[in-house]
């Protein structure tokens, strides 16, 4: 697993989310895609899945790309601020299961680096760049 640091400042992913659990989180990730990948690439290539607690407990998944602002990028989308921290960042081997790839980034790739995770960072981000290529960003203190 290739892992490496990286310092990020405050952005803003802007786009379209659904609550989800580990068990139906391909589905609901992909319906997702289906359903505002075409409208967020008019916007740019580089598309994000920012992933947070909801109030329930439970996990949200918003598909977006970043923007300039807290205003959102197209119509109905909602956005986020994403304060600036320092990211352990891995990237997903080609055809590999992003979901088995974030439980080894967990379980080995962070306390390989001997990195702490900041439990108080509230987002979690994968990051699909234009040439479809992902990584995971997991915030470290």
């Amino acid at each position: 697993m290739n892992v490496r640091y990286e310092d990020k400042n405050i952005f803003y992913i802007s786009g379209y989310a659904a609550e989800t659990s580990e068990a139906t989180l391909a589905q609901d990730c992909a319906k997702l895609r289906a359903q505002y990948e075409d409208k967020l690439r008019a916007i740019s290539n580089h598309l994000y899945f920012l992933s947070y607690a909801s109030p329930e407990g439970g996990m949200i998944y918003l598909l977006g790309v970043e923007t300039a602002s807290h205003a959102p990028a197209t119509d109905g989308a909602t956005c986020h601020e994403v304060p600036a921290t320092r990211f352990a960042i891995a990237t997903v081997p080609k055809d590999a299961p992003i979901l088995a790839t974030w439980h080894e980034f967990f379980e080995k790739g962070i306390p390989a680096l001997g990195a702490t995770i900041d439990m108080s960072y509230q987002y979690y981000l994968e990051s699909f760049d234009e040439n479809g290529n992902c990584e995971l960003w997991i915030p470290v203190e």
